[in-house]
């Protein structure tokens, strides 16, 4: 998975990318398969204006499956300002990926 931010602003921005899963029920688990993130579940970036940034990261899956890999939370403040906002990516749409083997 390579998400891309861009801070499309003139201002630089604070940047919190977290990669621990945020389960609103067990049955989801089930659902649709559970996977593991690796290396840090954290990211803090500070991005300067009009800049984009790729970050590359890796999963885990052990059985076969689809997995929703659009569990990453993202958070963004203007560098200046104390209250961190939750972007709208937590809400996007499910990025799937399907295990056929392992």
């Amino acid at each position: 998975a390579l998400p891309i931010l861009s801070n499309c602003s003139h201002a630089e921005v604070d940047v919190i990318i977290d990669l621990r899963h945020k389960t609103t029920s067990p049955e989801s688990l089930e659902i649709h398969g559970s996977f593991t993130w690796l290396g840090q579940t954290q990211y803090k970036l500070l991005l300067k204006s009009q800049q984009v940034y790729s970050v590359q990261l890796k999963a885990c899956f052990v059985h076969t499956g689809i997995y929703n890999l659009g569990t990453p939370r993202v958070f963004a403040k203007l560098a200046d300002q104390i209250t961190l906002f939750e972007t709208s990516q937590q809400n996007s749409m499910p990025a799937l990926i399907v295990i056929n083997s392992i």
